[in-house]
């Protein structure tokens, strides 16, 4: 029992020396370290990274600024309402990223900022499974007016409002092609670089799906920041 008094009590007097060191500035933590903080995309996601892409979500203007405080060039597009339960609002097209993307995609603001996250991590794995580096990344489309798997009847997809994109393929520095369809679930370096990119994307998106999930999935992965969190 004195064992356990102690331990708490250092416990505590370690908390209070933590937070004289904060106070006066001895110890300086950086300002999006917490989920509440600005989000720094040029900074590696963080532990709140997902939490920090649903709150740009719905904060358009802090979405927009988070952009703007990195290299990538980026235009505001005009919120539309098109057909039923579709449309969108708090969109952008991503005009020059660090690693291009083929065609420009025009998707919600947060998705646009995962989507620049997401990029940084893929160079850094291209780079140890293949010693190559990412040039460029073929998607399928973010928005479609259409409900979830095409489906005659249910939920609207999140390519309803621009909020998910399908991601194809990745072309390398030195000629080749990284695509789902051919290379997903191989023991190869091609495979072992699209297990990563797809577990990577579960750390941020909310909905990840790929060729694991079903067949309609077999040639792309579907990111999208929807309401609730499902990775396969």
């Amino acid at each position: 029992m004195k064992r356990f008094r102690r331990l708490v009590l250092f416990a505590l007097l370690a908390l209070v020396a933590a937070g004289g060191a904060l106070y006066e500035g001895w110890i300086r933590v950086p300002p999006d370290l917490f989920p509440w903080g600005p989000v720094m995309l040029d900074r590696k996601p963080g532990w709140f990274a997902n939490i920090q892409l649903n709150g740009l979500s719905t904060d358009g203007a802090a979405c927009r600024a988070a952009l703007g405080r990195t290299a990538m060039k980026f235009s505001v597009m005009a919120d539309r309402k098109i057909g039923e339960d579709c449309g969108f609002t708090n969109v952008v097209r991503a005009d020059a990223t660090s690693i291009a993307m083929s065609p420009r995609p025009v998707a919600t603001c947060a998705m646009t900022a995962g989507l620049y996250w997401w990029q940084q991590r893929l160079d850094a794995i291209a780079q140890a499974e293949l010693h190559s580096r990412v040039v460029r990344i073929d998607q399928l489309g973010t928005y479609a007016c259409r409900n979830i798997n095409s489906a005659a009847e249910g939920r609207r997809s999140q390519h309803a409002t621009a909020n998910a994109i399908d991601i194809a393929a990745f072309h390398l520095a030195d000629g080749r092609v990284i695509s789902v369809l051919k290379d997903y679930g191989k023991p190869t370096p091609e495979g072992r670089f699209l297990d990563a990119a797809h577990d990577e994307a579960c750390g941020l998106f909310n909905i990840v799906l790929g060729p694991d999930y079903n067949r309609l999935h077999a040639n792309h992965f579907h990111l999208d920041l929807g309401g609730f969190r499902f990775c396969r």
